[in-house]
């Protein structure tokens, strides 16, 4: 019988909901100045590399997790700009978050395929 694995959803689930819940507070505990250094650091480097990390492992243990992963993670991303700074970033963000989820499905159906 094949059965799908739901272990590397809850744990993807997980780290982004951790990762939303930490930079939510960061952004709203900053002072004020620091807005650009947070959205350089929060939007353009830490939420696209987790993206592609947890596409790519997504991919490579159960693929079909990737349905409801992309879309939870394009709320997570354009909600935590909204809460700080009361603005949607939509453009931005999906640009931020379905290149790195292209390139990690990619990465990890390759070497899903190569390790098969």
């Amino acid at each position: 019988m094949n059965t799908v694995k739901i272990k590397p959803f809850i744990v993807s689930l997980g780290i982004t909901a951790a990762e939303f819940v930490v930079f939510t507070m960061w952004g709203l505990s900053m002072n004020g100045g620091d807005e650009m250094g947070f959205c350089l650091i929060t939007t353009y480097f830490l939420f696209p590399l987790t993206t592609l990390a947890l596409s790519a492992y997504l991919a490579y243990e159960s693929p079909v997790f990737l349905i409801p992963f992309l879309p939870i993670m394009l709320a997570a991303q354009n909600f935590m700009p909204y809460i700080i700074f009361g603005t949607f970033e939509t453009g931005l963000i999906l640009c931020f978050t379905l290149i790195p989820s292209a390139l990690g499905i990619a990465g990890g159906l390759i070497f899903k395929k190569l390790r098969k």
